[in-house]
């Protein structure tokens, strides 16, 4: 049987327990020999599999504990970004194009079902951008977009957002600690926009207001 072969059927394996409430993340997976009995497969074969899910964030071995069901999926995406980034097989540019684009589904999804309550959260947010520190930027600014992506209720977006967000962490926190006073306004600016454009439920402004931000930042980074 080919390792493809067995990848799959551990996984199957895996989500059947999950839809019986048997296990959840955090939760210890079955022992090599369980697998081993369950699936009818070998040892090395059972190894290679949860080889194959460790490098993809979904499990994690534990030295003389066994393995569990972790989602570390995140952190193998960055890992994926940067070495295609490294091999030439996508640019830094167009991964700043998918973050624009993940901020705009995460705007427009926020815009029909976030409720006033949460819209609420990301007005604070403004409030502490607009009263803090050069040095305190980054940190609020990342704060101010991870409330907009949450709000938006997609947890697919949620997902990639923080794995982008940790791939262009330095550059990003370069640019903004240096940018000038003028500079600094015309993207709080944007920050304002999306806000009122969100408490208008306005989709083509809060678009407008994504556009304008990622134009400011992409032109520092």
């Amino acid at each position: 049987m080919g390792e493809t072969k067995v990848y799959f059927l551990v996984i199957e394996h895996i989500k059947s327990l999950v839809q019986q409430g048997t296990l959840s993340f955090g939760g210890k997976l079955p022992s090599e020999r369980q697998l081993m009995t369950t699936l009818g497969l070998s040892r090395n074969s059972i190894r290679e599999a949860l080889r194959s899910l460790e490098n993809m964030g979904i499990v994690e071995s534990r030295h003389g504990q066994g393995s569990y069901l972790v989602n570390h999926i995140a952190d193998s995406l960055g890992g994926i970004f940067s070495l295609l980034v490294f091999m030439n097989e996508c640019s830094e540019q167009e991964i700043r194009e998918l973050r624009r684009g993940i901020e705009i589904g995460a705007c427009l999804a926020a815009v029909r079902q976030a409720p006033d309550r949460q819209l609420s959260e990301l007005l604070h947010c403004l409030e502490l951008l607009k009263n803090c520190s050069p040095q305190e930027r980054p940190a609020l600014d990342k704060r101010f977009h991870d409330t907009l992506i949450r709000i938006s209720g997609n947890r697919l977006l949620m997902l990639l957002s923080g794995t982008l967000s940790q791939l262009f962490e330095h550059t990003i926190r370069d640019a903004q600690t240096h940018l000038c006073a003028s500079e600094w306004d015309d993207l709080l600016s944007c920050h304002a926009q999306l806000c009122d454009s969100l408490a208008a439920r306005s989709e083509t402004a809060c678009v407008d207001a994504v556009m304008r931000h990622y134009d400011l930042t992409d032109s520092r980074t």
